[in-house]
């Protein structure tokens, strides 16, 4: 099966607790981020969200989608959220979050070490990788700027 790394950085106007709240809130997603269609808590796992898996419906911007299966591993609060992936993507991913107090920013870095499952992507990945890569990079950049808006958005709602 092929092998994809991608990272991904983001730079979210906003701090830490905020950006936190928003991504571990994971079935509010489809409300900001365009891409992914559902959410759905298989299991909740312990009460540190340990083994908590939830299944994903994304869309992407060339025509087709796929269906993940996300279990937590490993979860630091405001910080760390490691998972396994299972489904039509099989591997790992992690989102790291990290303060940069002198802008009021956070910066969050996604990392994912996956294989794709679906035989049609596995016939096809040689010629297409480069068009896989460009797709999961729109369909993130689409997701940071859903994000500012989303916390914008909350942050006038509260003030």
């Amino acid at each position: 099966m092929p092998q994809f790394s991608l990272t991904t950085t983001w730079l979210i106007p906003a701090p830490v607790e905020a950006v936190w709240s928003c991504l571990i809130d994971t079935q509010t997603w489809p409300s900001w981020w365009k891409y992914v269609d559902t959410v759905e808590e298989m299991s909740a796992g312990d009460s540190s969200g340990i083994n908590n898996i939830r299944q994903y419906c994304w869309r992407t911007c060339l025509p087709y989608s796929l269906m993940l299966n996300l279990r937590v591993t490993e979860i630091h609060l405001h910080h760390l959220v490691v998972v396994e992936v299972k489904g039509d993507l099989h591997g790992n991913g992690s989102c790291r979050l990290s303060s940069i107090p002198a802008a009021g920013h956070t910066r969050v870095e996604f990392n994912w070490n996956v294989q794709t499952c679906k035989p049609w992507m596995n016939w096809f990945t040689t010629l297409t990788r480069p068009v896989f890569i460009w797709n999961h990079e729109r369909v993130m950049r689409l997701g940071e700027q859903g994000l500012i808006r989303y916390i914008n958005s909350k942050l006038a709602n509260n003030e």
